[in-house]
């Protein structure tokens, strides 16, 4: 508290008291204007308990988290004066940033005065006097020009809980101009409102253990951040074009112990909310996939709704740790690589000139072409890219979870140094095309394998326009062989592999 004199202009004076009600509020009483000066302590005791109380707010404040326990969505009622608009009832939905809410006003045609409008408030300072629980926020709405017409003064209490109903409810006044003059308790002032926060349940849910023992995962070019909390009940993903994103476990809806959970998520991205399906899929321990709907519903019963989420229809987000751990490379064996094709120069190159019978001869290929694919012949975790033109075009990458899902096998692989083609991971891709397989034949086969690469994740049905680069791979021994111009031994199937790589993040 500061108490103050101060001689104005017109030769008078007056004592002045400022409260510091937070940083980035100023409350402040004065006495009538005084022609003379005599005792400051005596000109003070003329404040009277019913003076004018003003508020001064900072104008260029840092937005406070918003105090309303446990967050919104609310639904509310509202008065101004004419009766209390309770149906259709109102809404209040939280924003990414915990400073500001968005209050979605709801007309009801048997109250005068109601009107459809949308207003979001940014906190800005809250704090308590005696029992009395204020705020101050800053709205932004289409009627609000100016600094009087945005700024307002609140009070708010929390309704104890009765009986069994537990959901967390609210008193709310708000002031008519932009000070906190008349703002008596929290049922009385220019408009009045009763919140209701939606559901409890998203305290009880959490998102499985197996996806949140690690607290962040990365798409494979890193382009996006995916961040748990250590309560396993938020998701924040950052990096996204739109802003971060919010995801709240709502509810689980079923579950695979230690393979697959979905869940019903309540989603934010800037103060745009609404209830999504995901579903987790445990691939490896340190990979991990997810499908997410692409609408978002406004209540949690519809978000899993076969209209909202088809999974045969969503694509796949395939998620890594930071420090994925080794493992086996699945195929083990020697590949010829041929018929290389790419829009980008960072791939495996060949032109289609090794043969089973052979290879063309080094002084009519291509300079950095490799001819040879190793899969865990130097180790059980590393497949080797081999040039029998130039060793220096040698190129290793290291395995990191396989799994087969519908058929398919998918191969998490990033590459050793950078020299390694420049990606960041890898997604190999291993369809059984086999002819003999499809008819239960055990006759030998020639088999290829197809690569091709794609960015960001595992995508399924996976079109020519989408691969960056493609080329052909095809086994001609063990690793335990010498290679040879005779195949002679063939793996069993026939396989078309694909690769979807995520190109290097040079941020």
């Amino acid at each position: 508290m500061w108490v103050i004199s101060l001689q104005l202009s017109d030769n008078c004076f007056r004592c002045v008291v400022i409260h510091e009600k937070h940083t980035n509020v100023l409350q402040y009483k004065e006495t009538y204007c005084y022609d003379r000066f005599e005792n400051l302590a005596n000109m003070c005791n003329q404040i009277t308990g019913d003076a004018t109380l003003f508020s001064m707010f900072r104008s260029d404040a840092e937005p406070a988290q918003c105090p309303f326990k446990g967050g919104a969505p609310f639904t509310f009622t509202y008065n101004r004066g004419s009766g209390e608009c309770v149906n259709p009832v109102s809404r209040v939905d939280s924003c990414t940033d915990d400073s500001r809410l968005l209050l979605s006003y709801q007309a009801c045609p048997d109250v005068y005065g109601t009107e459809s409008a949308v207003e979001e408030l940014v906190c800005l300072a809250a704090w308590k006097d005696g029992s009395t629980r204020y705020l101050v926020g800053k709205l932004h709405h289409s009627m609000a020009h100016t600094d009087e017409d945005r700024y307002r003064c609140f009070v708010f209490e929390r309704i104890s809980s009765t009986g069994v109903d537990t959901h967390t409810r609210y008193n709310v006044a708000q002031s008519g101009d932009a000070t906190c003059n008349g703002l008596l308790s929290a049922t009385e002032g220019s408009r009045t409102m009763r919140l209701t926060k939606v559901d409890n349940h998203g305290q009880r849910c959490q998102y499985p253990s197996w996806v949140t023992e690690h607290h962040q995962w990365h798409t494979l070019d890193h382009a996006l951040t995916f961040h748990f909390s250590k309560k396993n009940a938020t998701l924040r993903i950052t990096g996204r074009a739109e802003g971060e994103m919010r995801v709240v476990c709502h509810s689980i809806e079923s579950s695979l112990p230690e393979r697959q959970e979905m869940v019903v998520a309540h989603v934010t991205t800037g103060c745009q909310s609404g209830y999504a399906c995901i579903v987790f899929y445990r691939r490896d321990g340190h990979v991990i996939e997810l499908q997410q709907s692409a609408t978002r519903t406004r209540v949690p019963e519809e978000a899993c709704q076969p209209q909202n989420f088809n999974p045969l229809a969503l694509p796949y987000i395939t998620l890594i740790t930071n420090a994925p751990h080794l493992r086996d490379c699945p195929y083990l064996g020697r590949y010829n690589v041929t018929n290389a094709l790419g829009r980008h120069s960072n791939g495996p190159r060949s032109s289609g000139m090794s043969t089973r019978d052979g290879f063309q001869p080094c002084s009519e290929q291509p300079q950095y072409q490799f001819q040879i694919l190793a899969v865990g012949c130097s180790a059980r975790d590393t497949m080797e890219f081999h040039s029998t033109c130039n060793s220096e075009a040698d190129s290793k990458y290291s395995c990191h979870g396989s799994w087969e899902d519908n058929g398919t096998s998918y191969l998490i692989a990033s590459p050793v140094s950078r020299k390694s083609v420049g990606a960041r991971r890898f997604c190999f891709i291993y369809t059984d095309t086999s002819i003999g397989s499809a008819m239960g034949l055990d006759e030998d086969r020639r088999p290829s394998l197809q690569v091709a690469s794609v960015t960001e994740s595992c995508h399924r049905n996976v079109g020519p326009t989408a691969a960056a680069w493609t080329f052909n791979l095809t086994p001609y021994g063990q690793c335990s062989e010498l290679a040879s111009g005779s195949a002679s031994l063939w793996l069993p199937s026939v396989l078309v592999l694909a690769a979807i790589s995520a190109l290097l993040n040079t941020r």
